[in-house]
């Protein structure tokens, strides 16, 4: 059932510190993280002037970084072919030079992250563009996992390339499985991956159904997970309105969650991994957001049958669950 479902990680009698995933407190009025139904008058023309900057501090720093990058490149290939660090080192200098001018970005749970060369997935909630640039503020190197059309992005894309992004076409089976494959062969190198698990931004901030894809790879690598929920994003920059970038004095904050141990990722079934993991990214959003783990646990299991049963109209209404 949903409810034994959603209890099943108790029920193996491993203590909170034994499982991982567990939340990191947080003292501060989460409220004020979540996007405005209604914006003052004349915020948005200074919005979309914000996002112009943006922009073009973006590709004004891309003039010195991205030559930089392509400079470097052959020796990082030389030395270093498989991580490239030195490479995301530079995107993470780039990074934090493009948000310092429009918002702060705070880190919380830092102590949580695992040192440079264990290898893990990083697993995170969905719902801005900001969440991209504001990620790399974990100063931690690792492997995107993303569309392919990120790389058609002049400059931004060349620069992705060369710390080898895993790239990957929504629609295409055989890509899914390739990237899911190259994932997997990283991850055994010791490079570690971050991944969005909806899949695409949430509109509203509440957390959208996850993919069992990133679990699946932590598993068959044997690496841990590390939860991470990003604050603030979608308040600053809303999902599709990338032509907006609000001015918030909250900010952004990344809190990063203990991680899921590789002996707990490979002891527990699917179902109650993703239910830990997605448990704790939701305990640090706002309350408001929140769905309780017994509703997403029946969820998932809805979706399942939809996706599994020959006769898809009897579940034509799980998907919206």
């Amino acid at each position: 059932s949903a409810r034994g479902l959603a209890l099943g990680v108790q029920s193996r009698g491993l203590s909170p510190t034994a499982r991982g995933a567990g939340s990191v407190e947080v003292k501060d009025d989460l409220e004020r993280f979540i996007s405005p139904t209604q914006r003052r008058f004349g915020h948005k023309p200074i919005a979309f002037v914000r996002a112009f900057l943006l922009l073009l501090t973006l590709y004004g720093l891309s003039i010195v970084i991205v030559p930089f990058i392509f400079l470097i490149l052959p020796f990082v290939k030389r030395y270093d072919p498989l991580h490239r660090k030195l490479v995301d080192r530079c995107l993470m200098v780039w990074s934090k030079m493009i948000t310092w001018p429009f918002f702060k970005v705070r880190v919380k749970g830092r102590e949580n992250l695992l040192p440079e060369g264990q290898a893990v997935v990083y697993v995170a909630n969905h719902q801005s563009f900001m969440d991209i640039l504001s990620s790399f503020h974990l100063s931690r190197p690792f492997k995107w996992v993303s569309k392919a059309s990120i790389l058609k992005i002049p400059l931004v894309g060349s620069a992705m390339k060369a710390a080898r992004t895993i790239t990957i076409q929504r629609e295409d089976k055989r890509s899914q499985l390739a990237a899911f494959r190259e994932c997997v062969e990283a991850l055994k190198q010791g490079t570690s991956i971050f991944v969005f698990p909806e899949g695409t931004r949430s509109p509203t901030g509440s957390l959208i159904e996850f993919k069992k894809g990133p679990f699946a790879m932590a598993k068959k690598a044997g690496v841990p997970i590390v939860p991470i929920t990003i604050l603030g994003t979608n308040r600053i920059m809303p999902s599709k309105k990338e032509y907006f970038l609000f001015q918030s004095s909250p900010g952004v904050e990344i809190i990063v969650h203990p991680p899921v141990s590789a002996e707990v990722i490979k002891e527990l079934p699917d179902a109650e991994l993703l239910a830990m993991v997605r448990g704790a990214i939701e305990s640090a959003l706002p309350k408001s957001l929140h769905r309780s783990l017994a509703a997403s646990c029946c969820c998932w299991l809805l979706q399942s049958l939809h996706r599994s049963s020959t006769a898809r109209t009897s579940f034509k209404g799980a998907s919206g669950c």
